[in-house]
Order: C-alpha cells, then sequence, then structure tokens
C-alpha cells in the first residue's frame, strides 16, 4: 500500500499544477495572438497572469 499523503502535501502538488497550469496557459494565449493578431486573445492574458499572481501570493502566504 502507497504512503499517505498530508493535506500540506497535497494543498502544496495542487499550488503547484494550478501555478504551472497558469503560465503555461500565458504562453499559448500569446503565441496565438502572435500568430492571428486577434486583440481578444491578448486581452485574456492580463487576465490569465493576475490569476497566476493570486495563486503565488496565497502559496507564499500559506508558507508564512
Amino acid at each position: 500500500m502507497g504512503d499517505i499523503m498530508e493535506s500540506y502535501e497535497l494543498r502544496e502538488k495542487l499550488l503547484v499544477a494550478g501555478s504551472l497550469y497558469m503560465r503555461n496557459q500565458i504562453v499559448d494565449r500569446l503565441c496565438r495572438w502572435h500568430r492571428c493578431r486577434d486583440d481578444k486573445e491578448l486581452l485574456l492574458a492580463p487576465g490569465i497572469v493576475e490569476e497566476l499572481v493570486d495563486i503565488e501570493d496565497r502559496s507564499s502566504s500559506a508558507a508564512a
């Protein structure tokens, strides 16, 4: 039987996965915008960046 994961470990893994997902979304949106020059794609990027910053802030404050 495998090790039991503590709740704080699960939380950390989910924060890392969420952060990685958001970074990939930013890159994906910016690459799409570059290819098609559609302003709608670019307008979504700041919202994604804001979400990523919020995740990082929560992670930092939880670690403190």
